[in-house]
């Protein structure tokens, strides 16, 4: 007998964004199983939701990963221990979705195609438009993985299990934003699944699964005389809109359909209004002031102190020359101490995950103020050759890892 279920993962300053895709699930779903994993601690409120918090049980190596990476490169990290989990748990096929997902209909066709193959992605986008006139281009998907993993279903096959598992052991030491390694969380990793398993895996283009800023130019929403949604693809043919992802929305910004592209927005893309101001209201009525303003539960030590993203990368080297260390976040710890010792704490105690707009401004004029200068002035001492040398050996210098020696 098949049992089915899906499931989200986020922290929980996403959990307003969760329980409205949990709340469009289940309208569409009802009889479906929905879990809410949470790469956090204490969600925060007590919710009418299956919540699964972190435990060894199912994701042995949870706080090791939860300080090596950061609240994004984490709650990715997380994905194939989650559906692992539901395997274990009896579930034999299952949905992922990204939180900030909307479901605008049954899922009854991806349920259909999991009868078939093992593995269902979504590419980013399906078609060549030239000129291109979308928000992001094939060469920065190429940097971050042809399909987007905001979407995927798993079945328990053989074959299924097995991606899983490998990467599984993949993204419990390599699920980091590093684009000098080829790195992109999650995602990239995915590319590798048509390869291995050229049978078992199913590329969706389907043109109302994963509707988000990356393929809206080449689709269009349609509004249907019952309520529900269509999308028209550009070569005219209808699907039923069955999954809205509103990646980088920001409900405060009327206009903007995603922070990162806000050139790309309401005006330019007008059919799609009402199905935003409909998951507008539905986010603001599940809490979302209340949730957007909750502190990271893994951004600090145990006595409040910042944890930065150096300190999180030094730990990476720290980990992979051997070293133990049962909780990092302890500031009674060896790691902490050893940080102490090595004058490498920041004695901040802030909270803050994101470097401010103040710090970013800062940032920017001393790049103005005294980088570009000085790597003027060194050009014209050094000479061209050496020059270049210098800047490659810098572009070596700048990942974090390369300055464990500050720690040895």
């Amino acid at each position: 007998m098949f049992r089915r279920c899906a499931f989200t993962i986020c922290a929980k300053n996403y959990m307003a964004q969760a329980v409205t895709l949990r709340n469009s699930f289940k309208r569409f779903n009802g009889d479906i199983d929905f879990y809410i994993f949470l790469a956090d601690l204490d969600s925060g409120r007590n919710l009418d939701v299956k919540v699964v918090e972190l435990s060894e049980s199912w994701i042995p190596k949870w706080r090791e990963m939860a300080f090596k990476y950061d609240v994004v490169e984490f709650s990715t990290s997380v994905k194939p221990f989650a559906i692992n989990h539901l395997f274990n748990l009896g579930f034999s096929e299952v949905i992922y979705l990204d939180p900030d997902t909307y479901v605008t209909d049954s899922l009854e066709f991806i349920w259909g195609e999991l009868k078939r193959k093992s593995i269902l992605l979504t590419p980013h986008f399906f078609k060549i438009t030239t000129p291109f006139t979308g928000a992001v281009g094939d060469a920065t998907i190429l940097g971050q993985g042809v399909f987007n993993l905001g979407f995927g279903a798993f079945k328990a096959s053989p074959e299924g299990v097995k991606l899983v598992r490998w990467w599984m052991e993949r993204l419990e030491k390599q699920c980091f934003v590093e684009s000098s390694e080829g790195l992109f969380v999650d995602q990239k990793w995915m590319n590798y699944a048509p390869v291995f398993f050229p049978d078992s895996v199913e590329i969706l283009h389907h043109a109302g699964v994963n509707v988000a800023i990356w393929n809206l130019h080449e689709r269009t929403l349609e509004l249907r005389d019952d309520g529900g949604y269509t999308i028209r693809d550009c070569d005219g043919r209808k699907y039923p809109l069955l999954l809205f992802h509103f990646s980088g929305f920001d409900p405060f910004d009327k206009e903007v359909i995603n922070r990162r592209h806000p050139e790309f927005n309401v005006r330019r893309f007008p059919s799609f209004i009402p199905i935003i101001e409909q998951y507008r209201e539905e986010i603001y009525a599940n809490g979302y002031n209340y949730y957007r303003v909750m502190k990271y539960s893994f951004s600090t030590f145990s006595n409040g102190e910042d944890i930065i993203v150096m300190q999180r990368r030094l730990y990476r080297t720290f980990i992979e020359r051997g070293c133990e260390c049962s909780n990092p976040f302890d500031s009674n710890g060896s790691f902490y101490e050893l940080l102490r010792t090595k004058r490498a704490l920041t004695k901040r105690f802030t909270g803050q995950i994101k470097a401010s707009p103040q710090t970013k401004e800062r940032a920017g004029n001393l790049e103005k103020r005294l980088l570009i200068p000085l790597s003027k002035f060194l050009f014209r001492v050094l000479g061209v050759r050496w020059y270049f040398y210098l800047v490659r050996y810098a572009a070596k210098f700048s990942r974090v890892e390369y300055h464990d020696f500050l720690i040895k």
